[in-house]
């Protein structure tokens, strides 16, 4: 965070931006004029913090431009609410002389205002019409305060840029424009010499209060254009266009691209490149044909009309999720984004790959009915199984593919065992990703990666990872639970998996009962361990199909056609009463 003076030239003056901000647009123009004369001027960098929970509060800010989070640190951590130009920061504290009850961070490059202690308690004193515009602001942000954002709104002004000479932007925009305008109003803003930034901010802002869209575009490869500068500082997204190798200076100011989306154009985009710009999201687009159809999901993700489904782990019953994917293509049902996890990360892949559900079934045959994935046991000092049936598979279908080239929006949970949290594969190798989600841990050996993680199921933390889906706001969301209903394991097994006899069962366990095989248990054990599923689903998903698989086990590889003509018949009982959305 760097703090001047008032000494940085800006198109935009103090004293003008401040007769902008609603608490303060009934102040006379001398006492605005000290104001900005007085008030410091904080640049922060996107990612930096402003302050922090439990910090003295001294001062009061009034942001000037960017985009900056209001966050609730305790684990984990909560978006409370999202600052933008003209909002003002801290009044609260400063009234009850008391410590800063949250943390403040920006999300985009972001200048601010600061007034002191002083300045603040003098108008107060001497100023009665910013002492009501306060009390108003106050009442309006403790209403609209009251709980933390989960999802984040659909964004009202956003920016593409070029990354480098050749990233057409413009035609991108255009592009876009039009795809977006099918869901309402879009304002296309260029470079224009003959408008001014007060100019440009003021009609953002009209565009704003009349709940419409601004797509502001800039083909300048570089950030420090004055135009791209604006177009980077006001947007509530940025999506990047490149053709795979931005410019070195962008590479330089990863700060400025925080949060952004990456829409490369071509083969493809270096993992260093990711990394080091840290977007949300990534597509790649690699043949032309392709542009028109995924700018139009695309649009669809950013007015929240984009629709998501969620696949759940569940062992041999996540075959169901075969018969839900037919159903839902066969009626029509437009899926744009699919989230998966454990098995369930497996189907959906491949589904999120253009895969037709047919040949997926095919190949679900293939590998798990014909050949049990399980079966190549080994000594068990790191696991039961060696896996190398199941990666081989793997690799077969998935080694040529990365996620951001798949045509669907794609994510798959795994776990990392060292830092005991959930890890959101979006980008990378598509095997690699599979591989990890699908590591039930005691069966198949931990993945350990370059960089110290131990990756194992992601069922362990998250079995139906709706609230991940959820999260973005881009669109309603269908979740597929196959591992709700547990069931009675005699009805389930039944003579098959008891006919060992009584005297075998007591030698090797102690016991006559009928119990679980030791991967059945494992299986089992990881489920009850996961959140509660069911749960999950009600909070943050529209509509909730839960297969009835009562008599397949979780192991039971052979049952796919059972388990597909399940997820069939859940998923027509849905739709008869499903809302209008979920029928495109």
């Amino acid at each position: 965070m760097s703090v001047t003076a008032g000494d940085r030239a800006a198109p935009i003056s103090a004293a003008s931006f401040l007769r902008r901000v609603p608490v303060l647009a009934e102040l006379d123009r001398e006492l605005l004029k000290q104001l900005a004369e007085e008030a410091r001027t904080i640049e922060l960098r996107a990612g930096e913090w402003l302050v922090r929970e439990d910090d003295p509060a001294e001062s009061l800010f009034v942001i000037r431009s960017g985009r900056l989070e209001v966050i609730s640190e305790a684990p984990p951590e909560q978006l409370i609410r999202v600052l933008r130009r003209g909002d003002v920061l801290g009044e609260l504290a400063l009234l009850q002389r008391g410590v800063r009850t949250a943390s403040v961070r920006a999300s985009r490059d972001s200048d601010l205002l600061e007034l002191g202690r002083d300045q603040f308690e003098a108008l107060i004193r001497d100023a009665p019409a910013f002492a009501v515009g306060l009390t108003r602001a106050m009442a309006a942000q403790l209403a609209a305060s009251r709980a933390p954002v989960f999802a984040t709104p659909p964004p009202r002004i956003i920016s593409v840029i070029s990354l480098e000479e050749g990233a057409d932007a413009d035609g991108i925009g255009r592009l876009l424009a039009t795809e977006l305008e099918r869901h309402g109003p879009v304002a296309e803003l260029r470079a224009d010499p003959g408008r001014s930034e007060i100019d440009t901010v003021a009609a953002l802002d009209r565009i704003e209060r009349a709940g419409e869209r601004a797509l502001l575009i800039s083909n300048a490869p570089t950030p420090d254009d004055p135009w791209t500068d604006l177009c980077l500082r006001e947007p509530e997204l940025v999506i990047a266009v490149t053709n795979g190798a931005p410019k070195q200076q962008w590479i330089d100011r990863p700060h400025a691209l925080r949060g952004c989306e990456l829409l490369v154009s071509g083969a493809g985009i270096g993992d260093h490149v990711i990394e080091r710009l840290a977007p949300r999201e990534v597509q790649v687009i690699a043949e032309p044909g392709d542009l028109v159809p995924r700018l139009a999901a695309t649009a669809r993700r950013l007015t929240g009309r984009s629709l998501g489904v969620v696949l759940s782990g569940g062992g041999a019953r996540a075959f169901a999720h075969l018969g839900v994917l037919e159903e839902l293509a066969g009626s029509g049902v437009v899926i744009d984004r699919v989230g998966a996890v454990s098995m369930g990360a497996i189907i959906g892949a491949s589904f999120a790959a253009g895969i037709d559900v047919a040949t997926i079934g095919e190949t679900m045959q293939a590998e798990f009915v014909a050949v049990n994935p399980t079966g190549d046991y080994t000594v068990p000092l790191f696991s039961l199984v060696r896996g190398r049936r199941t990666r081989s598979g793997l690799h077969t279908h998935f080694s040529a593919l990365r996620i951001e080239s798949l045509p669907r929006r794609f994510f798959c949970l795994s776990c990392d065992l060292v830092a005991r949290e959930s890890v959101v594969h979006r980008t990378g190798s598509l095997y690699d990703a599979v591989r990890a989600s699908l590591g039930i841990p005691g069966i198949f050996p931990p993945i350990a990666t370059a960089d110290g993680r131990l990756l194992v199921d992601g069922g362990v933390l998250d079995n139906l990872p709706v609230a991940t889906m959820a999260r973005t706001g881009e669109g309603p969301v269908i979740a597929v639970d196959v591992s709700a209903q547990s069931g009675d394991f005699k009805r389930r097994h039944g003579p098959l998996r008891t006919a060992m006899g009584r005297p075998l069962r007591r030698y090797l366990t102690g016991s006559e009962a009928e119990i679980p095989r030791l991967t059945e248990t494992i299986v089992r054990t990881l489920t009850v361990g996961s959140v509660d599923t069911a749960a999950a689903a009600r909070r943050h998903a529209e509509l909730v199909i839960q297969p009835q698989l009562e008599g397949i086990g979780l192991m039971d590889w052979r049952r796919l056609d059972d388990a597909r003509a399940a997820g069939r018949e859940a998923a027509r009982l849905a739709l008869a009463t499903a809302p209008e959305w979920a029928l495109g």
